[in-house]
């Protein structure tokens, strides 16, 4: 196979297991617009034939993801009105609101991460450092999930910045109390944590993840591909069957007030006139201050 370069991801192909590599060490691998693109561009590539039966994925530097890069999007969010434009149609004249801009852009990110969830050959997640907001909705459409123990999940844009868009199916996995308790909260877990709550499907030592996950893959390519393909199948099917469409798209609607919130106005305030450090140092100093009492 021609592997093609990419900007923002790594593809190698061993044997029948591909890796695909969140490439954006620099930035955490913050999920940008054009990873969006090249994502699906890589999934295409590995779509045809069986000779590749498994897909593992991965991120490089000190996190698997900390989710979306929100760079250019956070006057999407503000809850403003679009720039009236030059013309004579008083409707295109007046303007568009920005609310619903946001909810369209988080449609299409539900697309997106429908798209992968629907791909046939299954995905292993291989998670190290941080796996946060987006980083939980891109694990939430993978098949299986391997994590170092140390490993850290969570949602802490739960405190301004509103709800992951699949809420990285955790109402499912692991059931409304513990989904509750990080979205109020904003807090993180550890992977092994991430195991007891059955967000994943294993936690191993740090130094142990890589050769396990790669094991884990080559262990299921064993499976003819028309089998794997089957059983991802199935079960997707039965978790479409217990409403994961209809609430996926309640999330977006509901995800698209809470923007609408005065503490998401401030977060992006700061963020935008000061530093993104300024905002999350406003957003979670009175979680760090009350942990301390």
């Amino acid at each position: 196979m021609d592997i093609p370069k990419f900007e923002t991801l790594l593809l190698e192909v061993d044997g029948p297991v591909a890796t695909i590599t969140l490439n954006r060490p620099e930035k955490l691998n913050s999920i940008s617009l054009t990873l969006r693109e090249e994502f699906l561009r890589v999934l295409e590539l590995l779509n045809p034939g069986d000779a590749i039966r498994v897909v593992r994925l991965k991120g490089a530097g000190r996190a698997f993801s900390t989710g979306y890069d929100l760079e250019g999007g956070y006057d999407v969010m503000s809850g403003q009105t679009r720039l009236p434009v030059e013309t004579e149609d008083e409707v295109s004249r007046i303007g568009e609101s920005f609310i619903a801009q946001d909810r369209d852009n988080l449609r299409q990110v539900a697309v997106w991460l429908h798209r992968i969830r629907r791909f046939r050959k299954p995905i292993v997640a291989q998670v190290h450092g941080y796996c946060l907001a987006g980083g939980l909705d891109l694990i939430g459409v993978c098949d299986t999930v391997i994590a170092a123990e140390d490993a850290q999940f969570g949602h802490p844009a739960s405190r301004a910045l509103g709800l992951p868009t699949t809420i990285g199916l955790l109402p499912i996995k692991a059931g409304p109390l513990k989904t509750k308790e990080m979205l109020f909260t904003g807090d993180n877990i550890s992977g092994t944590e991430a195991q007891q709550w059955q967000i994943i499907n294993r936690a191993v030592p740090a130094d142990e993840l890589d050769k396990q996950a790669m094991k884990y893959c080559r262990r299921i390519a064993l499976l003819p591909l028309d089998m794997l393909t089957v059983h991802k199948d199935v079960v997707n099917r039965w978790v479409d069957n217990m409403g994961y469409g209809p609430s996926v798209d309640t999330t977006t609607d509901l995800n698209t007030i809470s923007h609408q919130s005065p503490f998401t106005a401030e977060f992006i305030r700061k963020a935008t006139t000061e530093s993104l450090k300024a905002a999350l140092d406003w957003r979670d100093g009175r979680f760090k201050r009350q942990a301390e009492e």
